[in-house]
């Protein structure tokens, strides 16, 4: 996937593991279930925060191992 910071092409988003921007299009979201685990969004419409990951094999494989409930569940959600 190359990478797509020119104006003009809609919203882009960054991939959390290789830090390259793409399209928010060409990306995979992924948001934090209320059990803390992270489910894939097809739609990418689930409420809450949302991470972005490109297509790339390695990228897939680490995001495996990524987890950003450690950090997250602990926190207001009225803030």
């Amino acid at each position: 996937m190359p990478d797509s910071t020119q104006e003009g092409q809609g919203p882009v988003r960054m991939c959390v593991i290789c830090r390259q921007r793409f399209p928010k299009s060409a990306l995979r979201r992924f948001t934090l279930t209320s059990t803390g685990t992270l489910a894939y969004d097809a739609g990418h419409a689930m409420p809450g925060r949302g991470w972005y990951v490109c297509g790339q094999e390695t990228c897939l494989r680490k995001f495996e191992r990524y987890r950003p409930a450690v950090r997250h569940m602990g926190r207001n959600k009225n803030r």
